[in-house]
Parts: structure tokens; C-alpha cells; sequence
């Protein structure tokens, strides 16, 4: 999916997450969004698909997420994961006129030039790029009047040290037939959360990719790891779950509304994914 929350407030675009995750439990669900991405591991492992690249994560490792590149984390060896992350809009760093904007952000902006994707501390460069890291995530709680501007300073920073140790480097961008399907996928994600109100099939989906049934079937499942049908019925439980606890429909309307013509079964998925039924689910503290 697409994310359309808004990171950080107007004038200040950068989030700070922490997300705890028991064993078992999804570690982050696929989905993309035009801001850069920091994650670093700061408990157990985990999993994360960067496009179609694993990375298995742990205590101290730390990944970067390009904007616009389809990514999520699952669970590694049952263990539970903490993950802290920062995102950014990457031109909030770029001033007008800054010619070291224009020479080092906007090209990485435009997709023209990379970061590596996955850093530990047994290089010197990863193990500078990581204390960075958590100099600026250590900023969150800061009461600092000037905190807003030491996290500006501490990004910046950060981009400092990974340039000065030549990992700022040129995007080997991958086939362009890799690059077509990516896009025709997130194209796919955005038509399912608009129409999955109403019935959708495997073909109608293949359609709008511009693809084969089976190719895109294969595809879907490269990206997102589970079929179309599987994530979409996701999507469905979640819009239902929240649902339920913003209105007084009655159950039965919140499944239909979903995306579920079939009660029975809507009660199933929904107790698989939550562990509970949905009228349980409503009536939790």
C-alpha cells in the first residue's frame, strides 16, 4: 500500500517511529512512501525486503529505504523485534540554491545515486553511519529548543560521513523490466485499496498490471509475499477492524462494506488474523 500519512508536521517533515513486535507477530507490512527511511534493529531480528532484497537484520544493523521503493519486515527465526526509524522528505534538506544539495541529495532524490541498503558496524564507514543514526533518534524526546534544527544538522551529518567514506555511489538501477513491474504493481496496490469494496478477481488485477494472470500472480507474490487474494482480504480485516471501532454498524454491514459477502467467512479470517471475533474486537478497552 501506499502511505499517505503525513511524517513529522508542515516545516518539519521527519518522523520518529518505535515498533515492538512479539515473536510471531508482522514485523511491517509491505508498502511504500516518497520519504527516505532510516531503520535501525535495537532488539532481536528481523527480515526486511527492500524491492526484491532481503536483508536479515539484527540488534545494531540499521537498512536505508529509498522514497517510492516498495518495502516491508517479517519475522526471522520466531524472534520478536524492537525497530526504530526516522523518515524524511529528502527536500526539506535541500536548500535553494545549495550547490551541495544539487550535487549529492537531489541526484540521490532522483533515484541517480544510492546509499547501501543494509550497514553494520564492522566497516568503519557503517559503524560511523550507525552512531550517527542514533544520535538523531535520540533527538525524538529531546526538549531542545533548537531541536528541529540539531536534527536538520544530524541528517546532514550523517550524509557527510557516508560521502566522505565514497558510499554515495552511482544507482546501478536494475532491469528495466524489474523497474516496469515494481511500477505496475504499486499501480495495482493503489486500484485494489480504491475498488476492495466490491468483489475483485486475479484477472480483473492482471489486467490493470498489463500482465498475464500467471505473471502477475508470480510477480505479486515476489514483492508482497503472499498471493493478490491473501492481501487483499488483508487489506479488507483491517479496514473492517477499524471500522468497528469508529462506528456503531452493525457487523454485518461492517463486512460487507469490507469487501466480505460472505459472513461465515469474514468471522473466520477475521479471528485468524486477530484472535478474536469482531465483536469481541469492538468491545476490548
Amino acid at each position: 500500500m501506499r502511505e499517505n500519512r503525513q511524517h513529522g508536521q508542515p516545516g518539519f517533515p521527519v518522523g520518529f517511529y518505535r515498533m515492538e513486535r512479539a515473536s510471531g507477530e508482522t514485523i511491517l507490512d509491505n508498502h511504500w512512501h516518497e520519504e527516505i527511511e532510516f531503520l535501525t534493529v535495537t532488539r532481536g531480528e528481523a527480515t526486511f525486503q527492500i524491492g526484491l532484497d532481503d536483508y536479515e537484520v539484527r540488534a545494531g544493523e540499521a537498512i536505508f529505504i529509498p522514497g517510492g521503493e516498495l518495502h516491508g519486515g517479517y519475522p526471522l527465526n520466531g524472534s520478536p523485534c524492537t525497530y526504530e526509524a526516522v523518515v524524511c522528505d529528502l527536500g526539506w534538506l535541500i536548500g535553494s540554491g545549495d550547490r551541495i544539495g544539487k550535487a549529492y541529495l537531489q541526484p540521490l532524490q532522483r533515484g541517480l545515486m544510492a546509499l547501501p541498503a543494509f550497514w553494520t558496524e564492522e566497516e568503519p564507514w557503517g559503524k560511523a553511519a550507525l552512531g550517527r543514526l542514533r544520535e538523531v533518534l535520540a533527538l525524538e524526546a529531546s526538549d531542545d529548543p533548537a531541536r528541529e534544527l540539531r536534527v536538520k544538522i544530524g541528517l546532514l551529518a550523517l550524509f557527510a560521513d557516508l560521502i566522505s567514506h565514497g558510499r554515495l555511489r552511482s544507482r546501478h538501477p536494475g532491469e528495466p523490466a524489474e523497474r516496469r513491474a515494481a511500477e505496475r504493481l504499486k499501480h495495482v496496490l493503489l486500484y485494489m485499496e480504491e475498488h476492495f469494496a466490491r468483489k475483485l478477481t486475479v484477472r480483473e488485477l492482471a489486467d490493470v498490471a498489463g500482465m498475464s494472470e500467471g505473471h502477475f500472480s508470480r510477480v505479486f507474490r515476489s514483492y508482497m509475499r503472499q498471493t493478490p487474494v491473501a492481501y487483499l482480504n488483508r487489506y479488507r480485516l483491517r479496514h473492517a477492524a477499524g471500522r468497528l471501532l469508529d462506528s456503531d454498524l452493525p457487523v454485518s454491514e461492517v463486512a460487507l462494506e469490507s469487501g466480505f459477502d460472505n459472513f461465515s467467512y469474514f468471522i473466520k479470517q477475521f479471528r485468524a488474523v486477530y484472535g478474536c471475533t469482531p465483536r469481541a474486537y469492538r468491545s476490548r478497552p
